[in-house]
């Protein structure tokens, strides 16, 4: 940190502090006249939130049930069929119902599976047969199925159509009503508690008639809409109305220095906002040193920073072309080099071929070897489809079937989804020509068979260049593997075109990719691994 920043830091820090003192002291001033009204306020707005959704979650249940009689009175359910719909109901809403019953016209209440038993004596079926509501809501009773704390909420079917289904009776679970009202007490309609507020025996003490009141402590109370007569109430000592001041002033004590020190720190962020995207583009520039090509710098700001951002995003373009274009040239210097390789060979098997047989046969090459070289020469692209690369090597391999009929034979085998994917031109000929030379043509007196294989694994393409041929000791195969692996050309451990299959591959698809040779007693494999989905294009 510089000394402009400190000082800045500085002088902002000591305008928060003055600050911060006068307005605390006009807190505690203003807090003593207002905090007890306004806390009563919001303690009431609190009861009526809580009172609000205790007669929502009512309001719910009793609307399902509502949907459940209406529907039984329009389709003229008979008692089975109302009882299978409230099962639906109970099973999708097991938190929300203890149980949901049908009551008969003459108040037997009938379940699923249970046997039915006569409400007739129940206070709540009393009240509702009494009144002319659609419903009622009983005082909270002990489930004998589980053990806990329902209300019941007797519905009435009507217009009635079946005096099966008379009612609904679903008994509801108490703990939800009581995890809303959490430590806030609930009363129904004849004052009796349902729902108490804390056990703490000190909070019990202070308890006093809740319709009254008494000396030094405020009753809040809310009504229940849904439930006629319930209510909810909260007995809040004065005390605890006036410490709100106590403790607001605390809490000002302890946010005032945190706003100071986020205030500090928002001003040490726009004193570094300049810092920032000059770290951030050497980082880039860190990163792009150690080989990243990938990574770009952020051009997103509107500022010197930002074009200066844009110039090194550009440079990098322009660098990467370059070397890519190096590549290529370096890629078709290579090739160049291996394209009179074949040509020697083939001439010096015409002119063998022209003292054994006759002129037909000249002409067979001739024809089997310009097939050869127009795919090989091609128009200089660097990539074929796997489909043209093994169509050329076929050529290769039916003019050495001539000259080495008595002892070489060759097979082709691929899967053909595979056939348009792109691969380098050049690529299975001088391990071909490998193969014939260092593993079939030492052997005179024993045919063997040359076997090409291409076959997709996963994301990669594979393809095996095998023959039946001499094998080449473990010695050697160590030495050539750690040259393919190493990526340099050493004459006297292998061939330039084993090398130059290899240096390619590497070169284009990176050092995952490339040549690997295995060679036992029976056979020697060249195997090729390149990416099967690569979307460069073939010509």
């Amino acid at each position: 940190m510089n000394s402009i920043q400190k000082k800045l830091l500085l002088y902002a820090g000591s305008c928060f502090t003055l600050l911060f003192l006068a307005l605390l002291v006009t807190i505690y001033m203003e807090m003593n006249h207002t905090v007890i009204p306004l806390n009563k306020s919001l303690t009431q707005q609190v009861l009526d939130a809580r009172s609000d959704q205790i007669d929502y979650w009512f309001n719910q249940r009793i609307g399902e049930i509502d949907t459940l009689a209406a529907l039984a009175s329009d389709h003229q359910w008979s008692r089975e069929q109302l009882l299978q719909e409230t099962h639906r109901l109970e099973r999708r809403k097991r938190e929300e119902y203890e149980s949901i019953r049908v009551v008969d016209l003459h108040a037997f209440s009938w379940g699923m599976e249970d046997k039915p038993f006569s409400i007739l004596n129940r206070p709540y079926y009393q009240h509702l047969i009494e009144s002319n509501a659609d419903y009622v809501v009983s005082h909270p009773i002990v489930s004998k199925a589980n053990g806990v704390e329902i209300v019941v909420i007797l519905y009435r079917i009507q217009p009635l159509k079946n005096e099966e289904a008379a009612y609904i009776a679903a008994g509801v679970s108490l703990e939800k009503m009581k995890e809303i009202a959490e430590d806030i007490s609930m009363y129904d309609q004849l004052g009796k508690l349902i729902v108490g507020g804390s056990d703490e025996p000190e909070q019990q003490a202070i308890g006093c008639n809740h319709s009254k009141g008494c000396d030094g402590i405020s009753v809040f109370e809310a009504p229940i809409d849904s439930v006629k007569g319930w209510k909810i109430v909260l007995e809040v000592p004065d005390s605890e109305l006036s410490l709100a001041v106590v403790r607001t002033q605390r809490t000002a004590l302890i946010v005032g220095p945190l706003l100071g020190l986020i205030f500090i720190l928002l001003l040490m962020l726009l004193l570094t906002s300049i810092i920032r995207p000059i770290q951030a583009l050497r980082q880039v520039m860190k990163n792009v040193q150690q080989g990243n090509q990938h990574i770009r710098a952020d051009e997103s700001r509107q500022d010197e920073i930002g074009d200066l951002a844009h110039s090194f995003n550009e440079m990098l373009v322009q660098l990467y072309r370059s070397e890519q274009e190096k590549q290529e040239i370096e890629l078709k210097l290579v090739h160049e080099q291996i394209k009179p390789h074949f040509l020697y060979n083939t001439l010096d098997t015409i002119q063998w071929m022209a003292g054994e047989y006759g002129a037909d046969n000249i002409v067979e090459m001739v024809e089997a070897l310009s097939t050869y070289f127009r795919l090989s020469l091609g128009h200089g692209e660097t990539y074929i489809s796997l489909e043209q690369e093994l169509y050329h090597v076929e050529s290769y391999l039916q003019i050495q079937c001539v000259r080495y009929e008595e002892i070489l034979d060759y097979e082709l085998s691929y899967e053909e989804d595979i056939l348009q994917c792109p691969v380098l031109r050049f690529m299975l000929q001088p391990l071909v020509e490998n193969a014939i030379y260092h593993g079939i043509k030492p052997l005179e007196d024993r045919r063997c068979t040359i076997s090409i294989q291409a076959c997709s694994t996963g994301d990669q393409l594979v393809i095996h260049v095998a023959n039946d041929g001499l094998p080449i000791p473990s010695d050697k195969l160590v030495r050539i593997n750690q040259m393919l692996t190493e990526d340099k050309q050493d004459g006297a451990v292998a061939g330039f075109g084993l090398y130059s299959v290899n240096h390619r591959i590497r070169m284009l698809y990176g050092k995952g990719y490339g040549l690997k040779i295995s060679s036992s007693e029976g056979m020697t494999t060249m195997t090729i691994l390149l990416p099967k989905n690569d979307r460069r294009e073939c010509e």
